[in-house]
């Protein structure tokens, strides 16, 4: 077997952070400086940030509780399962009040601070995880804040949804009342046919793994009543796969929907089956490898001549269709593998950077339109035989999936991400934001936005430094948990930069009162807990430039 990487334990993003706080890869830039004086429209992209982050967080949810629940094995190059689950609930934490989920932020806060400070049991880390999933669900059933207004696409319907796991119900009914939809709740198989004669709903979302009658039986009957026969059945599992789609649709399906859903597609395919319109189905394709075995192929095609990577992010448990759909558009000669469960690889030989760009872009359209969405590409080229390494060009790979998911771009190419040159001397006042939480970083830079502030964004304490001396900004947002240096150590790097450093606002979830004392020491100006108000930050960062 040829040299190969070893497999990270949670996705690429995470295991390129751990193998980037050794290695500094100083080749590209992927920040970028914002101008942007506001204008029309521009007060609400903080709004549509928040609505953004929200939709993501309610869809990851699940997987996320089940990588804090059963994480990964550790391998030598991965983090250990505690590590990588304090993590999780530090970005649960961060993140969830800002967004409207204050009761997930709160058990989500407790389960990290029980983790660092204690040893526990299986049993208790499946308990706190309980807990986290009631909040979820009583935080789902609140009203929502007033950003994430209703956004109705087409008619109000009526939506039967049939789950009998509470978390997933929590996300579904929300997703519908957010689309300006009425659901109906049931749990079990037996309540669904009179729950449709009361009801009469326009669609039914029907999941496959029920308990007693199972979703296919139940499709079965609702089809022998001629009564019910006409209303349009979706089918929702959490196994997508070709042959659970066709046997979901010889039953008597209209749809077949794998979980989690996207909010913005379970709109549309609601709007399509309202009017009985049927998509059809992904053709299988072969030929799609392990990822040992990509590696056994692509470390001597390396070697050989020149090659082009791609990292295609997609949706959790749809990268065996991504997988597939890629290996029935792509040469023959090209490689692809499934990475993990949100990652497609794929090794494109004698292949430019620009060229594998292009084709990647238009292979992600492609697959955005056969229905699976939130699918992004990343690429990084070797121009020359033996020029990079497998584990190079993954580095490089995922650095520009990062920017493409960040900036919403089909795909990006590493070498196409220069900073881009200063702005003109403005009176505006430059921020740059240091964060390793993308959707944190989203949510910062839509408000800074609409407030006519530049932007420079950070994904790294090396790199922050670097752009701080670089950039002269007046105001640093700082968050202590960061690869490469900590938000600790760029405080103590600021000290020699004398009159020209800048004003440090501390945003981090990390709210112990040792830390607060630690960066204030520091040198910060001031200091705020995550879950964090955004009009707050913007209030504090004002005060700090005047």
């Amino acid at each position: 077997m040829s040299p190969c990487l070893n497999r990270p334990a949670s996705t690429p993003r995470r295991w390129h952070v751990q193998s980037l706080r050794e290695t500094v890869i100083d080749e590209q830039k992927i920040e970028r400086v914002r101008p942007l004086a506001p204008s029309a429209g521009a007060a609400d992209l903080g709004n549509e940030a928040l609505r953004e982050a929200r939709g993501q967080f309610m869809r990851t949810f699940a997987s996320q509780c089940a990588a804090i629940a059963e994480p990964p094995a550790q391998t030598e190059n991965s983090p250990s399962s505690s590590a990588h689950a304090i993590e999780l609930l530090h970005r649960m934490a961060g993140l969830g009040g800002t967004i409207g989920f204050s009761r997930v932020s709160a058990r989500a806060a407790e389960l990290e601070e029980t983790l660092r400070t204690s040893a526990v049991s299986r049993a208790e880390l499946h308990d706190g995880i309980a807990a986290l999933q009631s909040a979820f669900a009583e935080d789902a059933a609140e009203p929502a804040p007033v950003w994430a207004e209703p956004q109705i696409l087409g008619a109000s319907l009526t939506v039967l949804v049939v789950e009998d796991e509470p978390t997933q119900r929590a996300v579904i009914a929300a997703q519908l009342r957010k689309a300006g939809h009425v659901p109906v709740m049931v749990a079990l198989g037996e309540e669904v046919l009179p729950a449709a004669r009361q009801t009469r709903p326009d669609v039914i979302l029907l999941d496959v793994e029920l308990p007693g009658i199972n979703g296919y039986a139940v499709c079965r009957l609702l089809k022998a009543d001629r009564a019910l026969a006409g209303i349009p059945v979706a089918f929702l599992s959490a196994h997508g796969n070709l042959d659970d789609r066709l046997e979901g649709l010889s039953f008597g399906g209209d749809d077949f929907l794998t979980k989690p859903l996207d909010g913005r597609e379970l709109a549309l395919r609601l709007q399509l089956l309202s009017k009985r319109g049927r998509r059809g189905d992904d053709s299988a394709a072969f030929g799609v490898l392990t990822y040992e075995a990509f590696c056994d192929r692509a470390v001597p095609q390396l070697r050989r001549e020149r090659n082009a990577l791609a990292l295609i992010r997609t949706p959790a448990d749809a990268a065996s269709d991504v997988a597939a759909f890629t290996r029935d558009e792509i040469r023959r000669r090209d490689l692809c593998a499934q990475y993990d469960r949100t990652h497609v690889i794929v090794l494109l030989p004698d292949t430019g950077g620009p060229a594998a760009r292009d084709r990647l872009a238009s292979l992600v359209e492609k697959i955005r339109a056969n229905g699976i969405m939130g699918v992004f590409a990343g690429i990084a080229a070797s121009p020359e035989a033996g020029g990079r390494t497998l584990e190079q060009l993954l580095e490089d790979a995922d650095a520009a999936l990062a920017v493409a998911r960040y900036e919403d771009l089909a795909a990006a190419l590493h070498q196409d991400l220069p900073r881009e040159e200063s702005p003109t001397p403005s009176v505006a006042a430059l921020v740059v934001v240091a964060d390793d939480d993308p959707n944190v970083v989203r949510i910062v830079d839509a408000h800074l936005a609409s407030a006519g502030y530049r932007r420079v964004l950070t994904f790294d304490g090396s790199r922050t430094l670097e752009e701080v001396r670089a950039q002269r900004p007046d105001v640093l947002v700082l968050d202590l948990m960061m690869p490469r240096l900590t938000g600790f150590d760029v405080l103590a790097g600021l000290r020699d930069m004398g009159e020209s450093r800048p004003r440090v606002i501390v945003l981090s979830a990390r709210g112990r009162e040792e830390d607060v004392i630690r960066a204030f020491g520091l040198g910060a100006d001031d200091f705020m807990v995550k879950p964090f108000n955004p009009q707050e930050l913007l209030a504090r960062i004002a005060r700090l430039v005047r």
